[in-house]
């Protein structure tokens, strides 16, 4: 059997997929797997041609099965968990980057939101809702006086 003919589109698919495959790959701890040898596994599954019975679809989802393994048991890089964080400023001077929630010394919660200084988008959206949900008006509440 002739193998299947191969377009450019298809070319540049399994090339992602091996980049893909090939970071995660790196990124193994190299006390739980031989590098070596996820390397060695990682090649050959790419580079042996395709069996009477084999798919180049096939083929391309094993490799993405792998992907989904890969994704799940690779540690993630401590980089990706520094990148958010909280700024918050008191008297125009930034009190300091931090992830929770930012106390005084008499431990009130400091923020830079008060009742002056809602978010337009949050009021707009908290109407529509109400709107949505039947909340017309307070009549039911005061009554016919």
């Amino acid at each position: 059997m002739s193998p299947p003919a191969v377009t450019t589109a298809t070319t540049t698919l399994i090339r992602q997929k091996y980049r893909q495959l090939g970071r995660l790959v790196q990124k193994l701890p190299a006390a739980k797997y031989d590098p070596q040898q996820s390397w060695d596994e990682l090649r050959t599954a790419f580079k042996t041609p395709l069996t009477e019975t084999e798919t180049l679809e096939q083929r391309l989802a094993k490799a993405d099965e792998r992907r989904s393994f890969l994704q799940m048991i690779t540690p993630k890089s401590a980089s990706q968990d520094t990148k958010g964080g909280k700024w918050v400023y008191k008297n125009g001077q930034r009190l300091e980057h931090v992830k929770g929630t930012v106390r005084d010394s008499n431990g009130r919660v400091v923020s830079n939101w008060d009742g002056k200084n809602l978010d337009p988008d949050s009021v707009k959206r908290h109407n529509h809702h109400l709107k949505r949900l039947g909340f017309r008006n307070n009549a039911h509440a005061k009554g016919i006086f």
